[in-house]
């Protein structure tokens, strides 16, 4: 097994930003460290302050700890891309891309980090990852579905709708 001593410094670092704000949520997991000042590592819902990133230490240490096994990605769309795709340039995408980068469910849905949730998304996947996203996922992450519980927990989860409806839009027009 590696070392985790380098991992409790970045993310103890990395949530530094996080925690400023008061105390971590009661229920985050401590992984055993050796280290008498236990590591919290943070919970699906949270994020770090706008600007900041996850880091891939982060996440692979929370990966560890939650011991759930990596699934494959795929486009799940349903819409033929375009070379080049105009939405890899777009500014919402990017401010999208920048929201998910700060919270913790990143770490689940980055294959290339083994991310166990890749099934339902893959931020790896490309050259958009949302084409990863189902209309159901799609849905769900932008609190679109209000009985999941499963939404990128962001201040400004409007302009998520907004921009994942969007999306929507494009693949139902892409089935007519």
């Amino acid at each position: 097994m590696r070392s985790r001593v380098p991992i409790v410094v970045s993310l103890t670092a990395s949530l530094l930003g996080a925690c400023a704000k008061g105390a971590p949520p009661s229920d985050s997991e401590t992984v055993d460290t050796g280290d008498p000042h236990a590591l919290v590592l943070p919970e699906h819902d949270d994020c770090l302050p706008d600007g900041e990133v996850v880091s891939d230490e982060v996440c692979i240490a929370f990966l560890e700890a939650d011991g759930r096994q990596p699934t494959r990605s795929e486009d799940r769309s349903g819409v033929a891309l375009t070379e080049p795709d105009p939405r890899v340039d777009d500014p919402d995408l990017q401010w999208v891309n920048s929201q998910v980068r700060r919270c913790a469910c990143s770490c689940c849905h980055q294959s290339t980090l083994g991310g166990c949730g890749t099934h339902k998304w893959d931020l790896d996947h490309g050259p958009v990852w949302i084409d990863s996203m189902s209309s159901w996922s799609a849905r769900a992450f932008a609190g679109i579905r209000e009985t999941e519980n499963r939404f990128l927990p962001v201040d400004d989860l409007e302009r998520v709708r907004v921009i994942i409806q969007a999306e929507l839009d494009r693949r139902d027009a892409a089935e007519d």
